[in-house]
């Protein structure tokens, strides 16, 4: 009998696991009251356990496994360190935090996500009392997604996502669960219509109607087929080799003499919050790359784009 309840159980949390992928639709009706029970009632501590097991059997993320090669060879070549990064597990977990944070509203995470908000606008509600503009720049750790709602959260409590996709990962209906006034302006859209949006953009955020959030840690696998992709880089080095960032957070905060904000989740016992004192333009490219670097040999199982094949290093 108490075979068959541990077989029954690893099942039953596969099939619902599986579910993850609804994350890029949103759940309506009974499905939406189907995860909030869940969420509502299970610890995600216990969630998370449980996933992290089926990951550990290879009964859950097995669509992951190339990744979580390039990611373990990235991250053991350029640190030193003979680890593993489980691709699977980083996917797994980012997928059922963010369910937890929008349509499923698990109240701890909501509440850590609340407390992550505080802790970032205490940042930035001082500049914005200076007039300052801001520009939020976010890293690849947790999820993007969850970055970007602690971001919309902070003074004045509307932001902006310049994203190199082609599309949202959620529909506004998702994000409004979430509470979070954010949308997003993608680099792949034509000429006019980008233009029109950023002009409308950075009105906004020099008037201090709404911030702008980007992410400067975007490897140039995700940019090297957009127009500005050749000239829009720093040029550094990371882990002391020759490496190019891209330089859309200091080309923007140079334009509208913003502030800009860095930080990145984490998570210990909870989602956390690091976050880097506010920096001026002229400083961007010589933090930039220590900051990324810290954080990727601090938080290794946390950042998101350790599977990028050429991470900062292509040549041209």
């Amino acid at each position: 009998m108490a075979r068959f309840l541990i077989v029954w159980s690893v099942f039953s949390v596969r099939k619902w696991s599986a579910q993850l992928s609804w994350r890029y639709r949103p759940l309506t009706g009974y499905g939406q009251k189907a995860v909030r029970r869940v969420m509502r009632f299970t610890p995600m501590p216990l969630l998370l356990l449980a996933i992290r097991a089926l990951c550990r059997l290879r009964l859950l993320g097995r669509q992951y496994r190339g990744r979580t090669a390039v990611a373990t060879q990235n991250y053991r070549c350029l640190t030193g360190v003979e680890d593993r990064i489980d691709a699977g597990w980083i996917a797994m977990r980012r997928q059922l935090l963010e369910i937890g944070a929008t349509w499923g509203q698990h109240p701890a995470t909501l509440a850590q996500m609340q407390a992550c908000t505080r802790e970032l606008d205490a940042v930035v509600a001082p500049l914005a009392a200076q007039k300052t503009p801001v520009v939020l720049a976010p890293l690849h750790c947790i999820s993007d997604i969850l970055a970007a709602m602690v971001g919309a959260g902070v003074t004045p409590g509307k932001a902006s996502v310049v994203v190199s996709s082609s599309a949202e990962n959620y529909t506004v209906a998702s994000r409004k669960m979430g509470g979070v006034a954010l949308s997003y302006c993608s680099i792949h859209q034509d000429n006019t219509s980008l233009a029109s949006e950023l002009m409308a953009l950075m009105t906004n955020v020099s008037a201090g109607r709404e911030n702008m959030i980007i992410f400067p840690d975007i490897p140039a696998d995700y940019t090297v087929q957009t127009p500005e992709a050749q000239s829009g880089k720093i040029s550094c080095r990371l882990f002391g080799r020759p490496a190019k960032l891209h330089s859309g957070v200091q080309r923007f905060s140079r334009i509208l003499s913003a502030q800009v904000v860095f930080y990145h989740l984490y998570y210990q016992h909870g989602i956390k919050i690091k976050i880097y004192s506010p920096l001026r333009p002229k400083e961007v490219a010589a933090k930039l790359p220590t900051m990324i670097e810290n954080t990727l040999r601090d938080y290794p199982q946390d950042w998101l784009l350790w599977h990028s094949h050429s991470l900062y290093f292509i040549n041209h």
